[in-house]
């Protein structure tokens, strides 16, 4: 039954991710907002919203495992293996925008993940640490993309890649940007149930489901966008993207959770998985400088990365008998 849950949970959370993304970049373009704010504000904030939701839910259910694995996890995933599927179809174009300035803040909030499981809990005074930092990340982005042309700003390449086709009337965007808070918030409320009976059923803890399962439905949208992206030669958004999304996750999605919900770190995350997010943060920073592109071979390597950490996870389980 639990699996059953959690799949109605992730087709809602897909399903309300993209209809608020069009409802967002609707009632955007209906006030003749910018493409540089539709990129930066309204298509990267409603990229994050099932993170957000899940995150939420979790923190208010009394599951910071959950919570705060989903995060770590996702971000791992994206940064191992997302990115190293997409190198394997097609390199990945890194400029140098990217590298140092997400890259470099990316690897920066997750050392202040790190730093902060040393006090045992996400407190307010916290979030508003992180808030503080996604401000200045955003003005950041506003101030280095301003003039920038699409060829060579991300956000602005999503914004008129998603703004295409008529204007769609204020009431129209409205009712599907409404539509897919609901079904995101019943979505992260069904993935968060069904994990919690799901773990309980397998005798799993709560940390090792949002590290895993948890994550793996919420990098789902960003897998698809990714592969999209490959496909069609636009590896500078898929890498952009993917950096920005986990840039949002960890200042945005986790400030806000502090604000409303302040929660203990599992000792488990901050044993391990805060430290291997961090490191490889760092360990993306060289690979991506190399000639500014990810190429297959090293596509290769996050990906055997992201395999050893699943037998990490599994092994710290118990599931997987040291040889």
């Amino acid at each position: 039954m639990a699996h059953w849950i959690l799949a109605a949970g992730l087709l809602l959370i897909l399903l309300g991710s993209e209809a608020a993304i069009r409802g967002g970049v609707g009632l955007a373009r209906a006030f003749n907002f910018s493409p540089l704010v539709i990129g930066v504000l309204v298509i990267a904030t409603a990229t994050s919203l099932p993170e957000l939701f899940v995150t939420l839910r979790a923190a208010t259910m009394g599951a910071p495992g959950i919570a705060l694995g989903g995060i770590a996890g996702t971000n791992i995933i994206n940064i191992l293996f997302v990115m190293g599927l997409g190198a394997l179809i097609r390199p990945m174009t890194s400029p140098p925008k990217v590298v140092f300035r997400d890259v470099g803040v990316m690897l920066l909030a997750s050392l202040a993940l790190v730093l902060t499981a040393f006090g045992g809990t996400l407190s307010r005074q916290v979030g508003v640490s992180l808030l503080l930092g996604f401000a200045a990340y955003i003005v950041l982005v506003f101030i280095t993309d301003w003039r920038r042309t699409p060829e060579h700003s991300v956000p602005l390449a999503r914004a008129l890649y998603r703004s295409q086709g008529e204007i769609p009337s204020v009431i129209g965007a409205s009712f599907v940007l409404f539509a897919g808070f609901i079904m995101l918030a019943l979505g992260a409320h069904f993935m968060v149930s069904g994990s919690i009976v799901f773990a309980r059923q397998w005798h799993l803890d709560e940390t090792a489901m949002g590290l895993t399962i948890v994550a793996a439905g919420l990098s789902l949208p960003k897998l698809i966008v990714t592969l999209v992206a490959a496909f069609r030669g636009q590896t500078d958004i898929a890498v952009g993207q993917l950096i920005g999304a986990a840039v949002f996750n960890l200042l945005g999605v986790l400030g806000i959770t502090a604000l409303v919900a302040p929660l203990k770190i599992p000792p488990m995350l901050a044993d391990a998985d805060f430290i291997i997010l961090a490191v490889a943060s760092a360990a993306l920073l060289p690979l991506l400088a190399m000639r500014w592109r990810l190429s297959r071979p090293r596509g290769v390597l996050l990906i055997l990365a992201y395999g050893c950490y699943l037998a990490f996870v599994a092994w710290r389980q118990g599931l997987l008998p040291l040889l």
